[in-house]
């Protein structure tokens, strides 16, 4: 069971790193809309410079949640040398719960890019093409940045829940 304390502790190490790379994707953006907002004339990528000011909210917000949420946990399992039953059975419950979130959510992100690319392809040739490309694009960055480190997480989530679930029938 150590080897199980030490796997979750690097879970959740794993996610205060995600957390911080959506910290770090939100001050990129806010500092690309600044900069967009002052160095430009032009209103479509006025309009970006709004789609990326909330952009970075949504990166920042989400970011602070998640280092906030995973260093608590990180911080309960970083001085346990094993886990009780209770604790692996709340961990496969909670695991499991985040990797068919993860899941569901993966789809959705796939049609979020595929739909946005093509509406921000077609605004091209439309006479609001500033507008409607200016607000397709963050909305197709933070997909596609949610779902690729969605995937990743997912990738660890399964892994680890596989390893609680061999840890479970050998203790029952």
């Amino acid at each position: 069971m150590e080897k199980t304390a030490k796997k979750t502790k690097i879970i959740y190490e794993g996610d205060v790193y995600a957390g911080s790379f959506y910290l770090f994707i939100g001050v990129c953006a806010l500092l690309a809309a600044v900069s967009v907002y002052y160095f430009t004339q032009r209103l479509g990528l006025f309009y970006l410079a709004i789609g990326l000011g909330i952009f970075t909210l949504y990166m920042v917000g989400k970011g602070v949640f998640m280092i906030y949420m995973y260093h608590s946990r990180y911080k309960y399992y970083k001085f346990h040398t094993d886990l009780n039953n209770a604790e692996i059975k709340d961990e496969r419950r909670y695991t499991r719960w985040r990797v068919l979130k993860k899941k569901r959510n993966r789809r959705r992100y796939i049609y979020t890019i595929v739909i946005g690319c093509i509406i921000a392809f077609l605004g091209i040739f439309h006479q609001e093409k500033g507008l409607i490309v200016a607000t397709c694009i963050p909305i197709v960055l933070m997909a596609a940045i949610e779902f690729t480190v969605g995937l990743l997480t997912e990738f660890r989530l399964t892994e680890y829940l596989k390893h609680l679930h061999k840890l479970s029938q050998s203790i029952n």
